[in-house]
């Protein structure tokens, strides 16, 4: 039961004793402002605290994790996700607020020629059973298994257990920005017809579903924000601008609005999707509206 929770986890993110952080002069300033890994300063923080962007779903040998990540995982008081990745009764509660209510189910969304669609990409990917263990997941959870599917290796991760891992070794202690019940409740709003067009708009633009995929992976390791959302905002066919303000912006400002409680008096490192940190919209420019400092970290 614990893996499925685990591999729920996965597809929901796609849509975590007191010493003293590393000083400037030990971790190096990006060159050239390109990096997922920036330090937050100023605005009365009596410690430095870290943000660092991730990738939910990338190949195992791509889930690596840089040296001064690693030292200020060591360094910091407590790391923050954006779900406690600990808590499994919280990972459980998700779990079951995923699914789609009055008893609906995948099939139900579509035509039988748009869902045999559906149910070939699956089969045709071993993942046939997959498919019916989520049949009644929303749809916009399901579709991170076309991205998993597509992946060019045989062994997934995410950037986030590998952090965890790191955590676990050093004994901090974990914590979420938001709940996973607050997650999967969020995507109540998005109606499940919009999720369904999302999920079957993947599919059917395979060829180009892959290649998106690789080019995001590309400017993820080039570690160019900016482009990287960019990318993500002329690339995403089906998507809708509700769906980018009920995913992205609305729990962005949710964070921002937390950081000043949850940063008081101690360190900390928050890592969240890469694609929650650039743009006007994004944490690193919201931070700075609120007067703090943002300095990219060398990764």
């Amino acid at each position: 039961m614990k893996s499925n929770i685990l591999k729920y986890t996965t597809l929901l993110l796609t849509l975590t004793g007191f010493v003293n952080c590393e000083s400037k002069s030990q971790l190096a300033t990006s060159k050239n402002n390109k990096s997922l890994l920036w330090e937050i300063t100023g605005n009365e923080l009596q410690k430095p605290a870290y943000i660092y962007g991730t990738m939910h779903l990338m190949c195992k040998q791509d889930a690596v994790l840089s040296d001064n990540l690693k030292k200020i995982i060591r360094d910091v008081d407590e790391i923050y996700f954006e779900i406690d990745m600990d808590d499994l009764g919280q990972l459980l509660s998700g779990f079951s607020m995923g699914t789609m209510k009055n008893d609906t189910t995948l099939n139900e969304l579509y035509s039988s020629e748009e869902f045999e669609r559906i149910l070939h990409f699956f089969e045709s990917h071993g993942m046939g059973m997959q498919l019916q263990m989520f049949q009644k997941m929303q749809p916009m959870l399901i579709s991170a298994l076309v991205y998993q599917a597509i992946l060019p290796c045989s062994a997934a991760d995410g950037i986030e257990l590998n952090i965890m891992q790191v955590a676990h070794d050093y004994k901090k202690e974990i914590k979420g920005l938001e709940t996973a019940a607050f997650q999967a409740s969020a995507l109540e709003s998005i109606s499940y017809t919009t999720q369904a067009k999302e999920l079957l708009y993947s599919i059917d633009n395979l060829d180009s579903t892959e290649a998106e995929s690789e080019k995001m992976m590309a400017l993820y390791k080039e570690q160019d924000l900016e482009k990287l959302l960019d990318f993500s905002l002329k690339t995403d066919g089906g998507t809708t601008s509700d769906v980018q303000d009920v995913m992205i912006n609305q729990r962005n400002k949710s964070w921002v609005e937390k950081f000043p409680d949850i940063s008081k008096n101690k360190s900390l490192l928050i890592a969240v999707g890469a694609g929650h940190l650039g743009g006007q919209a994004g944490v690193l420019n919201l931070l700075k509206e609120k007067g703090y400092q943002l300095r990219p970290v060398e990764n």
